[in-house]
């Protein structure tokens, strides 16, 4: 069996083929355009003229009602999202099978999916541009009453700090992100710098670097931490573009972490970094669709 996987973010629309196993063929990137719904219908139909599919799964940023897949809250900055039918509209235009999740979550049944199937609960992090999250309890994604499930990003973890686009002050996903340690080397370096360099001077050392590193580590410590004593998961995986920080980043974190779980019984080592990396998504989204875990046909 196939299906079309299709991750759409505020920059880039990923797409591919994927079988029942999780694997992935036929990626495709393209970037968002302003007049999303347009382009996704072209995508889709693109997509469906050149390959076979049985199955049609979208992981979308955004708050997604688990059972019509209506993104019912949009992020700021995917426009005119917020209020479309996305499932209703794919499936009536294509007459193929479709789910709709968020993109959090479709990547923590990804990563859940494809390299710990034998874990009862977990829970992915995904630090990025902003802070998502995802639950997979018993091999089904939590999604929520409303879609809300696993918004960890909109946690207050610094209460009347940094104001977020959500309309609170002190939000995770404002001092959790790639985006932020770019900006703190920024500061700290009078000069921007690109992703590959960041990286690199990360990974060889560079004091500016690893101080803005340390620093959203430390705030994602808090995070994880809070994960831990309110579910109680098998582990804890962190996605996202921190991951190509690699195995620097993850020491950083558990160095952080462990100041937090003296007293509790799990420990740094059950959180670990995403083994399916930027693909999560587009396979949590593909199998969610093939195997019928929509909550109607459940």
């Amino acid at each position: 069996m196939l299906a079309l996987g299709i991750d759409i973010g505020g920059t880039m629309i990923k797409t591919a083929i994927v079988d029942s196993n999780g694997t992935l063929s036929e990626k495709r990137l393209f970037p968002t355009a302003i007049n999303l719904k347009d382009q996704l219908l072209e995508i889709v139909r693109e997509e469906l003229a050149a390959h076979k599919v049985e199955a049609i799964g979208i992981g979308t940023a955004g708050r997604v009602d688990p059972i019509t897949g209506n993104v019912n809250l949009s992020t700021s900055n995917l426009t005119n999202w917020t209020g479309v039918p996305v499932k209703t509209l794919i499936q009536e235009k294509t007459g193929v099978v479709t789910t709709v999740l968020n993109d959090s979550n479709a990547a923590a049944f990804g990563e859940w999916f494809c390299n710990y199937r034998r874990a009862e609960t977990l829970v992915m992090l995904t630090a990025g541009s902003g802070l998502g999250g995802g639950i997979v309890i018993n091999g089904s994604p939590l999604l929520g009453k409303r879609g809300e499930a696993a918004e960890f990003g909109h946690i207050i973890i610094h209460p009347g700090g940094k104001p977020c686009n959500c309309g609170k002050e002190g939000c995770a996903e404002q001092y959790v992100s790639m985006r932020l340690i770019h900006s703190l080397v920024a500061a700290a370096a009078g000069q921007e710098m690109d992703r590959a360099t960041l990286i690199e001077q990360y990974l060889n050392g560079n004091p500016v670097v690893e101080e803005a590193v340390s620093t959203v580590a430390g705030d994602l410590a808090i995070v994880v931490d809070s994960v831990f004593l309110s579910l109680d998961p098998d582990l804890v995986v962190v996605g996202g573009g921190v991951c190509e920080l690699g195995k620097r980043f993850l020491k950083s974190l558990r160095e952080e972490l462990s100041v937090l779980s003296g007293s509790s019984l799990y420990t740094e080592e059950n959180v670990v970094l995403s083994l399916s990396g930027n693909d999560a998504g587009i396979i949590g989204a593909a199998v969610y669709a093939m195997i019928g875990k929509a909550p109607e046909n459940e």
